[in-house]
């Protein structure tokens, strides 16, 4: 009897001991999926913000290009002593008759490429 007792109690143990086990690799299996799961979403949030980013670098790229063209096509200002100094070529004014920048000018004022004033 003794021998059936001591090989009953190490089946007993046995089955306690794997259904731990059983119990512990479900869980470990389940907090996997878990994280699996979490990282999945985390991967789609990313490549959603990559997406926008690129975009968006996209846009600023245009606007570096637009800024870059209007640079490139700036003129220097005028450094001439008479009415256009400090200046831009092509821009415009409101003036009064002597080329005085002024609010309530009657005239438009501008300076041609030569820095020479021409109204219009």
């Amino acid at each position: 009897m003794k021998r059936g007792q001591i090989l009953i109690t190490i089946l007993i143990i046995l089955i306690i001991l794997v259904s731990i086990l059983a119990i512990i690799v479900y869980n470990k299996n389940n907090q996997l999926i878990s994280e699996r799961d979490q990282l999945s979403r985390e991967k789609e949030e990313l490549i959603n913000e990559r997406e926008q980013l690129r975009s968006e670098r996209q846009d600023l790229n245009s606007k570096l290009s637009m800024l870059q063209d209007d640079v490139f096509n700036l003129k220097k200002s005028c450094i001439s002593d008479n009415i256009c100094k400090g200046h831009f070529p092509s821009i415009r004014w409101k003036c009064n008759i002597n080329g005085d920048a002024v609010n309530d000018g009657d005239r438009t004022c501008f300076c041609d490429d030569n820095c020479n004033l021409q109204f219009s």
